[in-house]
């Protein structure tokens, strides 16, 4: 069984208060003050009722007596009031003074990460230029060098040639020594020298050093495989480098210059450098746009009906969630759905986005809805006709309405959820971002009752989820896909997420894998883990109750 680290849910300390908890609190300490003050002054009218004045004539000191005793009352309510009115001032004033330095604290950590990463980029740049210069020289350096020996080996032959010359005559010698006249001698060396001087075969000598000595350099620089484990082996890092990456950008576009500025913003169509994550989203969507790559806006999706049959025409049973191991074990099977399998209905896509509902009756006599969505399936550039591609998972990081979100949108529709059901949303890797993109989405919680959200290897880290919404994720080490936000996910009492190594599964070794997370995910359900209880708990009426019903729909563009 997996060791599990959980960092929110029942592990966030009880003593914690959001700042809406004190907003709340600080309402209701209005109202009381609200509600002291008007009996203070309800009170005190009784000093001046017409029985109580009457009665003074008739006894006196009963009257001055019971004056005294409601102005104090009175007093008392009023004292009480303004020290509740007080509290009210002081703990809205410390919702203001919190919300300012927490968000003061959160820009200036931003703050650090962007000038870090300015700084870097400006030196990394200037740095580049050093060793593209140095580079250029060393190469020069080795071309004039190669080019001096052949000079050199090309006078020998020269020299080699007149010696000849002088020894077959020797009175050619004599000729320059009286005459003057060495025509005749040079004659036949500079013949020779031009014979034996090839520039052609000096820079061919050159350019097979420079070649042999960059490929030394790259077999000595570790390899894709090489870089991928270590950067599994550092999520931490990874984030780290998401977070520096805008400045980065910055720097390296400064260093470069105005130019630089003005070229990669006409060349993106959006401002750059990127000043943050957002920012740096969007310059990639948007420059990957103006190339016809990297536009999830492409198409509008078509969603429908489809059942799975074998090659007699039977349906194939598909698999009805009744715990996590089996819900993301589900996670696998649509995506595997989504490749077409042999046996589909015909005019079924080859490749399509399927959406899973599961509709159950849960033991409290509700109707409840488990809503899977698919992960990624096609990794090219260009928007694919599944809309469960590389361009959703950028779109949905920016957290745009993405296709494959209105998709889901029409499949609720269809299956016929209805604004009081209560719904889970479910996925693995961007079925897991997009499950969170959609709690998150004001119109999603103002037409449905979202209650519950399952993840599995999925960056949610950035999304303003309701504190009304169930929130579990998981995330295996070397996991790098949850780390692709730059941000860990938030540790509150709605969300907890559950940090566990990948199971061995022969020689699979990679963590990002929806059956991997069903193993995990499974373990967790039944290590007794206050999170996984309290989770299992708010999730019954999903897993159980009366005989459910699967509903798949096909999304296309």
């Amino acid at each position: 069984m997996s060791d599990f680290t959980v960092t929110g849910g029942t592990n966030t300390s009880p003593l914690v208060a959001t700042f809406e908890d004190m907003r709340t609190f600080s309402t209701e300490l209005g109202l009381v003050q609200e509600y002291l003050a008007t009996e203070s002054l309800h009170t005190a009218a009784c000093a001046v009722g017409g029985d109580l004045l009457e009665s003074a004539i008739l006894s006196p000191a009963t009257f001055a007596d019971a004056e005294t005793k409601i102005l104090q009352a009175a007093a008392g309510y009023l004292v009480q009031s303004a020290r509740v009115a007080v509290l009210h001032l002081f703990i809205d004033g410390a919702v203001v003074t919190y919300e300012t330095v927490d968000s003061a604290l959160a820009t200036a950590a931003d703050g650090l990460y962007f000038v870090g990463g300015f700084a870097v980029g400006v030196v990394v740049v200037a740095g580049a230029t050093v060793v593209a210069g140095g580079a250029t020289l060393y190469a020069a350096g080795v071309e004039v060098s190669y080019q001096l020996a052949e000079v050199a080996d090309s006078a020998g032959t020269a020299v080699n040639a007149i010696g000849d010359q002088v020894q077959q005559n020797p009175w050619l010698l004599a000729t320059v020594l009286v005459t003057g006249g060495a025509g005749a001698l040079l004659a036949p060396g500079a013949s020779a020298f031009a014979s034996a001087y090839s520039p052609a075969d000096a820079a061919t000598a050159a350019n097979q050093q420079l070649a042999d000595e960059f490929a030394a350099l790259l077999a000595s620089a570790p390899d894709l495989p090489s870089i991928q484990a270590w950067a599994a082996e550092h999520t931490d890092f990874v984030q780290t480098i998401i977070k520096f990456a805008p400045g980065l950008l910055a720097g390296a576009t400064f260093a470069v210059g105005p130019l630089g500025i003005v070229g990669t913003t006409s060349l993106t169509g959006a401002p750059w450098p990127p000043l943050d994550y957002d920012q740096l989203l969007e310059g990639i969507i948007v420059g990957g746009g103006r190339f016809g790559a990297l536009d999830d806006a492409t198409g509008q999706p078509t969603v429908a009906f489809v059942t799975f049959t074998d090659s007699k025409g039977d349906p194939i049973p598909q698999l009805v969630p009744t715990d996590l191991d089996t819900l993301f074990r589900g996670a696998n099977e649509i995506d595997t759905n989504g490749d077409a399998p042999a046996g589909s209905p015909e005019g079924t896509p080859d490749d399509f986005s399927d959406i899973r509902l599961v509709e159950r009756v849960g033991v409290d006599g509700v109707k409840h809805w488990i809503v899977q969505i698919p992960s990624t399936q096609n990794w090219a550039l260009a928007p694919g006709t599944a809309t469960n591609d590389l361009p959703s998972d950028l779109a949905s990081m920016a957290q745009h309405q993405t296709v494959l979100m209105a998709a889901v949108k029409e499949a609720m529709e269809q299956a016929g959820v209805k604004p009081h059901d209560p719904v889970m949303l479910a996925g693995f890797s961007l079925g897991g971002i997009t499950a969170g993109l959609m709690s998150s989405d004001p119109w999603m919680n103002q037409h449905y009752n979202i209650t519950n959200v399952v993840t599995a290897g999925a960056s949610i880290g950035n999304f303003d989820i309701p504190s009304d919404v169930n929130v579990l994720s998981f995330e295996h080490t070397g996991d790098l896909v949850p780390a692709g936000d730059g941000s860990d996910n938030p540790a509150t009492t709605n969300q907890a997420t559950v940090h566990a190594d990948p199971p061995g599964m022969g020689d699979n070794t990679e963590p990002h894998n929806a059956v991997k997370y069903a193993v995990t995910a499974g373990e967790f359900q039944g290590s007794g883990d206050p999170n996984a209880d309290a989770f299992t708990a708010s999730a019954r009426g999903f897993f159980t109750g009366g005989e459910a019903t699967v509903h798949d729909y096909a999304a296309t563009r």
